[in-house]
């Protein structure tokens, strides 16, 4: 990925109250299903236009926790717990069976659950929302590198609750999707906070990629297509969205916060590469993780 700059906008203040956050996440949704954005200009956030506008900004990180577990070889995706302060759930990509890992402060695998029957060709990918006061993991079966796939899958469940021992998971919900034109790799889902609403981000080398926004109450027995409502820079590993409704799409270099899709992102450089992005529970912070074995993850400050 060709290392990209920022442009240098103020920062939107935006208050963290429940209404706040409704607020902006509604504006979003709304911004997100406009016509006129869904033929954004893709040089609006083109790596060119992106780093003529200057250089990307540099934010405090540290390393948190290393994975223990030999199992986790490739961590392509990160969720936080809505149940258990410090703790994270991962999964492996490609290859790596249908496998959610529960990961305590310190690294060490606290429970797995098997995802069993679900679709797992290329993993990628994880997100959570809580509906009716329920937590829901979403994961991501959506990485596609020959371009070949006629659908890709979305798996939502309830996240486990404390307690519970591992073990496996029948009751859950999978979404088919199939894009409005032709097939894409991806490894970017998120899931927006207020509407619940499924966005994935494309992954493309040397071009712009694209974010794809599912419909507002996905069907879960026939394929639902995927309507593009703007660009994103090229090679973008992950994605998600803030709790106060801006999102960030990473990159292997960089991220990217935008406070909406037709905004000018601002630009924030990541202490190590990989697949996976969460906000943290200090929502000035994201962690960050990477994919080989015994890979470590990192707190990083939002610009």
């Amino acid at each position: 990925m060709t290392e990209q700059t920022r442009a240098h906008l103020p920062r939107p203040r935006v208050r963290l109250g429940t209404r706040a956050w409704l607020g902006a996440a509604t504006a979003l949704g709304v911004a997100l299903a406009t016509p006129a954005v869904t033929g954004l200009a893709s040089a609006a956030q083109s790596p060119s236009a992106v780093g003529a506008a200057g250089a990307v900004q540099k934010t405090a990180a540290a390393k948190v926790r290393t994975l223990q577990d030999p199992r986790i070889v490739e961590s392509s995706g990160l969720a936080k717990s809505r149940y258990t302060k410090g703790r994270l759930w991962t999964a492996n990509d490609s290859g790596g069976g249908t496998t959610l890992y529960e990961v305590g402060r310190k690294g060490k695998t606290v429970r797995t659950f098997e995802l069993t029957g679900a679709s797992h060709k290329d993993w990628e990918g994880m997100a959570r929302s809580v509906i009716g006061g329920v937590s829901y993991l979403y994961i991501g079966d959506i990485g596609d590198n020959g371009k070949k796939r006629s659908s890709i899958f979305v798996h939502r469940v309830k996240e486990p609750k404390p307690g519970r021992p591992g073990g496996s998971l029948t009751k859950y919900k999978t979404y088919e999707f199939r894009y409005p034109d032709g097939a894409h790799n991806a490894e970017g889902l998120m899931v927006q906070p207020g509407t619940h609403r499924i966005f994935i981000v494309s992954k493309v080398k040397g071009r712009d990629g694209a974010i794809y926004r599912a419909p507002s109450t996905p069907s879960t027995t026939s394929v639902n297509t995927l309507t593009r409502v703007g660009s994103a820079p090229a090679g973008m590993s992950d994605a998600v969205f803030l709790k106060d409704g801006r999102f960030i799409l990473r990159g292997y270099v960089n991220g990217w916060l935008y406070s909406s899709v037709n905004a000018t992102p601002r630009g924030f450089a990541l202490p190590l590469k990989g697949e996976s992005i969460t906000q943290a529970w200090n929502r000035k912070y994201v962690f960050v993780g990477s994919e080989h074995k015994f890979s470590s993850i990192w707190r990083v400050a939002l610009p």
